[in-house]
């Protein structure tokens, strides 16, 4: 296995060797030309059409967009570990403009396709494409003509694309005060994990003070954000502010209902029970909303090494699967993870898929802490999800949300599992399991606390503008119903809500994470309880990319979660481990 000294940044030749390259300029004249050829070839033709021809035509129009999506994913990778260097800021803006002036002559294409009757599209019934063209045509009745396809389309680098844009800068280029020294928003948000919990105080107070600095920015910022949304939904004619997010996961708003709801009626028996086990360990009364996720009093202060967390992630996978742990370690052999804490770059983490022709790159900050590597081992079930799906080709690799999370979910399992097997006293297990549940109620009780806040938010917006404090007043009130009376939401945390990137990157995102963990909580109990030819399944519903509904795949594991006791199954799970934790104690 490949060791390294240094953290390891990703390598991006695999796009193009450096921005503004020739070959870049080159692939950006290329789609400029073959657009305008598809353009002519097929505009207010499509009905004229032989079944051949017509494939074609898809064939053709998936091989561009390939391309478009090609530059766009390098020009963004680009910029999301540079956003305070003006010359990439100012080349990712451009790269942007350019491909969305030419990305508007393709908006006829899926307009015109809609148009058609069934029997015209029939050809694609037979082919890879069946299930992309049946999502197409859910989106039928709230699509509207070219003209304003193309306005919408246009206007998106000057309203949310803009907004969107202005949040990341101001969020990379923010400074937080700290033991006399300015330091970054990753860094700030490392101490609230210290182990010392005057360092954590300071941590979380420095944090608000910063965010409430800037806060009359962000509510403008998610003001504007939530009014174009809300335009969106009215010209479309979506019922819910969130309909389109459903639309888009190919998902119903009964299951997500049904979700929310039950995870809510939880909200006792998980969180609040959890947060007085801790408050109790730390001898108070109620937890300070920084010592939520604090290390316990007696927690050791356990530092990992990359070379030693790479181990540990892919010895996990290859217990589970060889075919799995395989792919795991061309991440780490092919530079295709950036792991290293460097100035301007996006917090947090992510794997980003690029398209199905290169590869995807997964983004982590790593510092040494056992969560770093359940966040590795995360981003590379995303990889590995990514990798096998891409097989698919372009439109239909893509999954829905509704199990984007499931392979993520599921290496962080293994490797929890992996790590909890090797340690020897109860003292250890114990501290790691309440590491675990505390990942985990983060997962599923804190996202869907979020998802209503997002709820709360866009439907009081309708109404007006909201001012700081209302939206506060929406923020306090969904945090303190999901994390209980054990946990003193104190000083500053009302501003809180302003660094949540999904809120702005994508809403209504959050639900699909509890979402992910209750499916994986319920499917890794069919694993553990040695289901006939599970892995194969298992590898059988990554590799289907978009091509399947996720329903159709959990049947082939007996799981349905149209019904209330599948999420509770998985809520059970967290129930348990809280159990576990009460008895050790």
């Amino acid at each position: 296995m490949k060791k390294i000294k240094k953290l390891p940044v990703w390598d991006l030749t695999d796009f193009y060797e450096f921005p503004e390259s020739e070959s870049l300029k080159r692939d950006i004249d290329k789609i400029e030309i073959r657009t305008k050829r598809f353009y002519k070839n097929f505009k207010g033709k499509l009905r004229k059409l032989s079944d051949k021809e017509l494939l074609y035509s898809l064939k053709e129009f998936e091989s561009i967009e390939e391309l478009i999506n090609s530059i766009r994913s390098y020009t963004y990778l680009v910029y999301c570990t540079n956003q305070l260097d003006d010359k990439i800021v100012a080349f990712y803006q451009k790269i942007k403009e350019e491909l969305s002036k030419i990305e508007s002559s393709l908006v006829f294409y899926t307009l015109e396709l809609n148009k058609l009757n069934e029997k015209s599209i029939r050809i694609f019934y037979n082919t890879k494409y069946n299930s992309w063209i049946k999502n197409l045509r859910k989106f039928k009745k709230f699509q509207q003509n070219e003209k304003i396809e193309k306005i919408l389309l246009d206007k998106n680098i000057t309203s949310s694309n803009a907004w969107i844009r202005l949040f990341d800068q101001t969020m990379a280029g923010m400074k937080f005060h700290f033991k006399n020294k300015e330091i970054s928003e990753s860094e700030i948000i490392n101490h609230l994990s210290s182990k010392d919990g005057k360092i954590r105080k300071e941590a979380a107070i420095s944090f608000g003070d910063g965010l409430k600095k800037n806060i009359n920015l962000f509510s403008i910022i998610t003001n504007t954000l939530s009014k174009d949304l809300e335009i969106d939904r009215s010209l479309r004619g979506f019922k819910f502010s969130e309909s389109f997010r459903h639309l888009d996961n190919q998902v119903e708003k009964k299951d997500i209902d049904c979700l929310t709801n039950t995870v809510v009626d939880n909200y006792k028996r998980l969180s609040h029970r959890y947060y007085k086990i801790k408050s109790k360990a730390f001898g108070v009364k109620k937890l300070d909303y920084w010592d939520r996720n604090a290390p316990y009093p007696d927690q050791k202060d356990i530092r990992i090494s990359w070379n030693e967390a790479q181990e540990i992630v892919v010895s996990a996978y290859k217990n589970f699967d060889k075919r799995i742990s395989d792919i795991v370690e061309i991440f780490f052999k092919k530079n295709w993870i950036h792991a290293k804490l460097i100035k301007g770059k996006a917090s947090g983490a992510f794997s980003h898929p690029t398209v199905p022709s290169v590869h995807p790159y997964i983004l982590v900050n790593f510092q040494n802490k056992l969560r770093d590597v359940t966040t590795l081992a995360h981003e590379l079930g995303h990889g590995v999800h990514q990798v096998l799906a891409s097989k698919n080709g372009l439109l239909v690799s893509d999954t829905p949300l509704t199990l984007a999370e499931t392979a993520s979910v599921f290496g962080e399992m293994l490797t929890f599992k992996s790590i909890y097997q090797d340690l020897k006293t109860p003292h250890e297990k114990k501290m790691l399991l309440t590491s675990k549940i505390e990942d985990m109620l983060n997962t599923v009780v804190r996202q869907i606390s979020f998802f209503k806040f997002e709820q709360m938010i866009h439907e009081n917006r309708k109404k007006g503008e909201l001012t700081v404090k209302e939206i506060n007043d929406c923020w306090m009130k969904t945090q303190s119903e999901s994390l209980g009376k054990y946990v003193h939401l104190g000083k500053n945390y009302e501003y809180f809500w302003a660094y949540i990137p999904h809120f702005i990157h994508s809403p209504f995102y959050v639900y699909a994470y509890a979402f992910g963990d209750c499916l994986v909580n319920s499917l890794y109990s069919k694993y553990e309880n040695g289901v006939k030819d599970f892995n194969n399944k298992y590898i059988n519903l990554l590799s289907s990319g978009g091509s399947k509904s996720y329903k159709d795949l959990l049947n082939t594991f007996d799981l349905n979660p149209e019904r209330e006791d599948f999420w509770q199954g998985g809520l059970n799970i967290i129930s348990d481990m809280i159990d576990n934790v009460e008895s050790l104690n």
